[in-house]
């Protein structure tokens, strides 16, 4: 089946803070995230919220110009079934890079925009190298896909499909009503 998520990382943020950006608060802890809506801090210093659902095509790019406002933010959505994925980074209200990948539709499919970071064309080349590889041995992998989700893991260090037996997640329940 695989993943159906999206997620948010906010550099220098901690997971209380992140958190309190979507209005939740920090609950029980576990070594997966399988809750709703879920918070990891990466070693790269930035908290990272996971919904476990994948969200695009929203939030519309105004909801994150706004949101992104004094802040960088990576968003990432991720659907496996259909061999999509995005990732983008924000900062202070403006799309600094976009990339995107659509593998229902072809497997070499690639779309970016913006100032891409540097190492994007040398993960290009090695992701379209080994596609070449795969498609002689026909065997129905897709490492075009990767190229979002690495690009994303390099800036942020999590990807979502890496396991680390040190890794803890927490739970983001909502907070109660004020009377």
């Amino acid at each position: 089946m695989g993943f159906s998520i999206s997620w948010f990382g906010f550099r220098g943020y901690g997971i209380k803070e992140a958190a309190a950006l979507f209005g939740r608060e920090v609950g029980s802890s576990s070594e997966d995230f399988d809750a709703t809506v879920n918070a990891y801090r990466s070693e790269k210093n930035w908290a990272i919220i996971i919904l476990g659902y994948c969200s695009f095509p929203n939030p519309p790019d105004s909801y994150l110009s706004a949101f992104s406002q004094g802040r960088e933010m990576v968003v990432v959505h991720i659907e496996e079934h259909a061999m999509f994925a995005r990732a983008e980074l924000w900062s202070s209200g403006k799309n600094i890079w976009r990339v995107w990948h659509s593998g229902d539709k072809n497997v070499r499919d690639l779309h970016t925009t913006g100032d891409l970071p540097t190492s994007f064309e040398s993960l290009r080349q090695a992701a379209f190298s080994k596609q070449d590889k795969e498609d002689s041995k026909r065997s129905g992998v897709d490492s075009v896909f990767d190229i979002p989700l690495d690009l994303a893991a390099e800036l942020t260090g999590f990807r979502h499909d890496e396991r680390a037996p040190d890794r803890l997640f927490f739970e983001l329940v909502e907070k109660p009503i004020q009377k």
